[in-house]
């Protein structure tokens, strides 16, 4: 369901695509994008579009509402949403105009930046240089609406850096991120190190006077991931090497590796590898054959 009123100038930009098969398998693509100079009347009220949308402000305030949440974009913000959520958007009550730029993207790098950049159910503002965007959304608009693949792989390369500059700036313009991030990375650190012993991880946070949801947000942010995740990947990245340079059983690795038997570490190897723990190791054992003839 769309409602809108275009209250936009003239020489407002509105551009679409339809994105090729080839296009679609990339990690980045657009299917519509543009420049709007909006008026006081400018909104739009959405549900259900299978996208995500990332607003940029060149001048004059946009509002965007989302999961009973309302924000306000000024100039040299930045915005990431999930459209299969319904939102609204529009000039902001107290501005006379929002001019922004928006693009309408999809692809799974988009979804795997997604959390980097927003926080579940909670839309980040980000402050981002101007020129920085917009040297890249310049770019990004020139080839849209060409179907070569060149093209196509430029807009995916923006795509990529406009998003990367938005989680690389929400980082740094964090209020003491420098002295968090070196909490959080010390407490990587340290599941790395002793991924194979029996790890309590709520004793690492506990420690940092943190709450539990805000520890484990910038957990997320900075590392990539929950730290259970992160732990499993140690763990399946310390069973990997024990498969290939030992005659460790199964088994015996599963135990060194601490899971808690060997069906949940064929399991969890399975899912995070493609391969079963088995099948990993005749893999690797061929490799060395072949290297050494």
């Amino acid at each position: 369901m769309l409602t809108y009123n275009m209250d936009v100038e003239k020489g407002s930009l509105w551009l679409r695509t339809t994105p090729s098969v080839t296009t679609r398998s990339l990690p980045f693509y657009c299917t519509e994008a543009g420049i709007f100079y909006a008026r006081k009347d400018f909104m739009t009220s959405r549900t259900n579009k299978e996208s995500y949308l990332l607003f940029f402000t060149l001048d004059g305030k946009g509002t965007v509402t989302q999961n009973n949440e309302t924000v306000t974009l000024g100039a040299g913000q930045a915005l990431l949403i999930d459209c299969r959520t319904p939102q609204s958007y529009g000039t902001s009550p107290d501005s006379k105009n929002w001019v922004h730029c928006w693009i309408h993207l999809n692809g799974d790098g988009v979804a795997a930046m997604f959390p980097l950049i927003n926080t579940e159910n909670h839309m980040n503002v980000i402050n981002v240089p101007k020129d920085s965007f917009t040297s890249q959304f310049d770019i990004f608009l020139k080839n849209l609406e060409s179907d070569n693949t060149e093209t196509v792989l430029q807009i995916c390369l923006s795509i990529h850096t406009l998003l990367t500059l938005m989680a690389s700036e929400d980082l740094s313009n964090s209020l003491g991120s420098s002295s968090i991030q070196k909490i959080i990375e010390q407490n990587a650190a340290y599941i790395r190190i002793h991924c194979c012993e029996k790890l309590n991880l709520d004793q690492l946070y506990q420690k940092t006077n943190l709450s539990k949801s805000y520890y484990m947000r910038l957990f997320k942010r900075f590392i990539g991931t929950s730290p259970y995740n992160y732990l499993l990947a140690c763990r399946i990245t310390k069973a990997r090497e024990l498969l290939e340079c030992t005659d460790s059983t199964i088994t015996e690795i599963a135990e060194k590796t601490s899971f808690l038997d060997v069906s949940a570490f064929s399991v969890r190897f399975l899912a995070m590898t493609g391969e079963s723990p088995l099948h990993y190791r005749n893999n690797a054992l061929r490799q060395k054959h072949h290297q050494k003839q």
